[in-house]
C-alpha cells in the first residue's frame, strides 16, 4: 500500500441511498418474527490479537430487555483499538464503539424502531458519588455497560444500563452521528483544561484534528509527519511540523500522542502557569518523565479520559450544527470486509481514519 496518508470518499451513491435504506429497515424490522431474530446470522470484526482483525460470522443479539437491537449504519474505527498493549488484555473483543445505526427493535418507546441512534457504550447511573461530582466515567456502572457484542457488526444490542446516554440522531448522517463519542472525548477534554487564550495541539491524528476543529480560531497544532500537517492545512487549520515549535508561546496544551517526546514538546510549548491536557496514556513500561521546569514555571498538568453524557450531548449539538463532518476526519470509508487491511494500514499510519458503511 502506499505510504502516504489516502482517502477514500464516501461513496455519492451511498449518501443517496441513506433516506431510503432507512424507510426499508423501518418495514422489515416491524415484520421479523423472534425466531428469525434469533437466528439471523451477521458478520462482526474481532480483534484476534497480535495487532489483526478478522472478520468472523455469528448468531446475532436479541434484544435486551428494555433494551434496543440496533442495524448499525457506520462504525469508526479509534484509535484506542490499534494499542496492542491496551487490546491483547481482551482477545477476543468485537471492536467497534464510535457508532451508529437504525433502531430494529425497541423495549423503550423513547426510541421508537426506524429511529436512528448513537449508543455509548458506556453509561454511568447518575446517582453514585462520581456521577453527582461530574466524575461519572468512574461510576462503577459505567464500567460495567457495554454494546453487545460491540459496535462493528451488523447488528448490535443496547441494554437498558446505556439507554441513559443514548440519543436519538435522525437528524443527522450515520457517518457523522458515529463521530459523536470521539469528538465527546475532545470536547471533555476543553472542559477540563479550561481553554485560555492561546491554546494549541500536539498531534494531528484524527482526535487532535478534531480538538483543533473545536477549538476553532486561534489555535495552533503540531505534528512530526508533513503529511498529517499537510491534511489539517487543506481544512484551513493553523497548524507547523513540530521542528518549528515555538517555546513558551501557549498557555493550554492538548497532548495527543502518547509518547514521552509529545510530552516534552507540550512542556516546551508551555507558558509559566500554563496548563496540559495529557489525552492519551503512555504504554505500561513507560514511565512520564517530568521534567524539574514544570515545577518552577507553574505549569500544572491534567488528564481526560473518555466522556460523560454531557459531553455527548454537547457533541451531538456541535455536530448538529455542521462544525464536524465526517470527511474532514475520515480518510477511507470502507466495507466490513475491508477493516482487517485498513486496520494495518492505519497501525502503521499509512491512513488517518478508516469508518465502515454497512451495507444494510
Amino acid at each position: 500500500m502506499d505510504s502516504r496518508i489516502q482517502r477514500r470518499p464516501f461513496p455519492a451513491s451511498q449518501r443517496r441511498k441513506e433516506p431510503g435504506r432507512s424507510r426499508i429497515n423501518i418495514q422489515r424490522s416491524r415484520g421479523r418474527n423472534r425466531d428469525q431474530i434469533r437466528h439471523s446470522p451477521m458478520k462482526l470484526a474481532r480483534y484476534v490479537g497480535d495487532g489483526k482483525v478478522a472478520i468472523m460470522e455469528e448468531v446475532e443479539p436479541t434484544c435486551p430487555e428494555g433494551g434496543l437491537l440496533i442495524q448499525t449504519e457506520a462504525c469508526g474505527l479509534c484509535s484506542g483499538e490499534l494499542m496492542s498493549w491496551y487490546m491483547d488484555k481482551k482477545v477476543p473483543h468485537v471492536i467497534g464503539h464510535e457508532v451508529s445505526g437504525i433502531v430494529l427493535e425497541s423495549q423503550d418507546p423513547r426510541f421508537p424502531v426506524g429511529s436512528k441512534v448513537f449508543p455509548h457504550h458506556h453509561a454511568p447511573c447518575g446517582e453514585c458519588e462520581y456521577c453527582k461530582t461530574g466524575r461519572s466515567v468512574h461510576c462503577a456502572q459505567w464500567k460495567a455497560t457495554k454494546l453487545n457484542p460491540g459496535g462493528m457488526a451488523e447488528r448490535f444490542a443496547v441494554p437498558i444500563g446505556n439507554l441513559t446516554d443514548t440519543l436519538i440522531t435522525n437528524s443527522l448522517r450515520a457517518v457523522d452521528a458515529a463521530l459523536i463519542e470521539p469528538f465527546a472525548c475532545v470536547l471533555k477534554a476543553l472542559r477540563v483544561a479550561q481553554r485560555q487564550e492561546k491554546p494549541a495541539v500536539i498531534g494531528l491524528g484524527v482526535m487532535g484534528l478534531m480538538h483543533l476543529i473545536a477549538l476553532g480560531e486561534g489555535a495552533v497544532g503540531y505534528d512530526i509527519n508533513p503529511l498529517r500537517v499537510a491534511w489539517a492545512k487543506r481544512l484551513g487549520l493553523d497548524v507547523r511540523l513540530s521542528k518549528s515549535l515555538e517555546a513558551n508561546a501557549h498557555d493550554t496544551i492538548y497532548v495527543c500522542p502518547g509518547t514521552q517526546q509529545a510530552f516534552e514538546d507540550a512542556v516546551r510549548l508551555a507558558q509559566p502557569g500554563a496548563r496540559i491536557c495529557m489525552f492519551a496514556p503512555l504504554a505500561p513500561d513507560q514511565k512520564l518523565q517530568v521534567p524539574q521546569e514544570v515545577y518552577f514555571r507553574d505549569i500544572s498538568i491534567v488528564s481526560a479520559y473518555s466522556c460523560g453524557p454531557e459531553d455527548t450531548r454537547a457533541a451531538w449539538d456541535l455536530i448538529n450544527k455542521g462544525i464536524l463532518k465526517a470527511e474532514q476526519v475520515v480518510s477511507d470509508f470502507i466495507g466490513l470486509e475491508d477493516l482487517p487491511g485498513a486496520y494495518l494500514a492505519m497501525k502503521r499510519g499509512e491512513i488517518l481514519k478508516p469508518m465502515v458503511i454497512f451495507q444494510n
